[in-house]
Formats: C-alpha cells, sequence, structure tokens
C-alpha cells in the first residue's frame, strides 16, 4: 500500500497565493468534475476511442496539476500519451492506475475539506 502524501496542501495552497478559498472553491470544483471527466475516459476506452481518452485525459490532467499530486498526475499523463499515439494496447491497465490514484487524491482532498482549511 503507498502510504506517500498523495497530494502537497502546501504547494497547491501556494498556487494560489495562500488564499484558502480559493483553495477550496478549486478543490470542491474537482471532487465535482473529475469523476465525470474519469467516467468520459472510461467511455472513450469502452468505444476504443483513442482522440476522445486522450481528451478526457488531458482535461483531467489540467485539473489535478494544481494540486501538486504527482502519481496520479503522473498515470494521467501515461493514459493521455498513449491515448494520443493511438496506442491503446495498455490503456486499460493505465486506465485502472488512473482511476485508483485518483480516488486516493480525492480522498485525501475530501479530507483536507474536512478539516475545516479555511480560516
Amino acid at each position: 500500500m503507498n502510504h506517500d502524501p498523495v497530494f502537497s496542501f502546501d504547494e497547491a495552497l501556494a498556487r494560489v497565493d495562500d488564499d484558502r478559498e480559493t483553495f477550496q472553491m478549486m478543490a470542491e470544483l474537482l471532487l465535482e468534475h473529475a469523476p465525470k471527466d474519469l467516467a468520459a475516459a472510461q467511455t472513450a476506452l469502452a468505444c476504443h476511442n483513442a482522440d476522445a481518452l486522450a481528451r478526457s485525459s488531458h482535461k483531467l490532467k489540467g485539473a489535478i496539476l494544481q494540486f501538486c499530486a504527482p502519481t496520479v498526475l503522473h498515470a494521467c499523463k501515461e493514459l493521455e500519451e498513449s491515448a494520443k499515439a493511438g496506442d491503446l494496447t495498455h490503456a486499460g491497465e493505465l486506465y485502472a492506475i488512473l482511476e485508483k490514484e485518483l480516488a486516493r487524491l480525492l480522498a485525501a482532498i475530501r479530507q483536507t475539506l474536512e478539516k475545516g482549511i479555511v480560516a
């Protein structure tokens, strides 16, 4: 089991000039939209649509980037690059890794928000 921090709260907060309300808003948007983007990626994968998979992975990557979450970001990049190359040979495996790591990120963000970060 991976016990590394899923994301860096301090770095993510620094990216929004230590504005906790902005961080909270971004976190809530990620919690709302990331599952939809992941579902779009899953649908694209099921349809063997590399272009749609690349687009949904790219969109998800942009949202994840703000949270300084290297493991899930790497998983997303790998899936996007594979789809852009039109190579879906390992896309199922890459998607499974992304799904697992994204779940870890979303759980960590929920936990952070539950701590009441807005001062």
